[in-house]
């Protein structure tokens, strides 16, 4: 298990599914040194334990090891008869197998539907398999986003902040959870960063800016990276170094090749050349 590597699961088995693009959003909002990684489950044959004895299925297999791998859970679920899909649900019943693979994990858990309710169902259903598989889901917030189907722009990006406010509340809580249950305390940002669409950014309590990078996008699957500010106070923290390292996450999530305009975005690759093939042009 590595203490900072998060799974990522998606219910639905759609390729442009509601719920992947939310879970991308939330992979999005995770601290810099969290390592999101999405686990698929739509390989995994339905569950017989006749097929898993003496020997086992391989898809079934490499799902555990990716289990075993993780410190932690997001689970993205949308609501199908008033309960989850039936691919997360063998999913479940595959990683419970031969041992419970799941066990000692917190988990948050997001339903998505078109729907007002928000996939209540699915997600109450998804927190009582959990309990069975003694994994501690965040029990506040309670993550239902209804309307899921209005919420995203042509980039397949959520762009209401009180959405994505409430979304980085739920992430918040989480890594305060996995923190708790792992007793990790080297996997926190220095300073807590906030999520915009065009910006990463943090304040300080008097709601000034005290911490920003601003991308926007330039052409198609580029982004333009145009402005990095730190404030006195925290020059010389890493801060610089945290704001560019969640844009090169964002464009890894999002397939987008990065222009660094600003003189801090120039310098921070030359330092990195591993990152340079997330550029748009070689640096000059």
């Amino acid at each position: 298990m590595k203490l900072n590597q998060i799974g990522i699961i998606v219910g639905s088995l759609r390729k442009s599914a509601y719920s992947k693009k939310v879970a991308k959003q939330l992979a999005n909002l995770l601290p810099v040194t969290f390592n999101p990684v999405f686990i698929p489950i739509d390989q995994l044959p339905l569950y017989n334990t006749d097929a898993d004895e003496p020997n086992t299925v391989p898809q079934w297999e490499t799902f555990r090891q990716q289990l075993d791998a993780v410190s932690g859970l997001i689970i993205v679920t949308p609501e199908y008869n008033r309960s989850m899909s039936g691919a997360l649900k063998n999913a479940f019943d595959v990683g419970s197998k031969r041992h419970n693979h799941w066990k000692k994990r917190p988990a948050l858990v997001i339903s998505t539907s078109p729907g007002a309710a928000g996939g209540f169902g699915a997600n109450q259903h998804v927190r009582q398999v959990l309990v069975t598989l003694n994994v501690t889901p965040v029990q506040r917030p309670e993550v239902y986003l209804g309307h899921v189907n209005q919420l995203f722009d042509a980039n397949d990006q959520i762009t209401q902040t009180e959405t994505l406010s409430y979304l980085q509340t739920a992430i918040d809580t989480f890594v305060t959870l996995h923190q708790q249950l792992t007793q990790a305390t080297n996997i926190d940002e220095s300073i807590h960063l906030q999520f915009e669409p065009g910006r990463f950014f943090a304040r300080n309590d008097h709601q000034e800016i005290i911490a920003e990078i601003t991308c926007e996008p330039h052409q198609q699957n580029e982004l333009l990276v145009d402005r990095t500010y730190v404030a006195e106070s925290l020059r010389g923290q890493g801060v610089a170094s945290q704001l560019m390292q969640r844009v090169i996450r964002y464009a890894q999530l999002y397939n987008l090749k990065i222009i660094p305009e600003c003189t801090y975005a120039k310098a921070y690759f030359k330092r990195h050349p591993d990152d340079q093939g997330l550029l748009a042009a070689p640096l000059t």
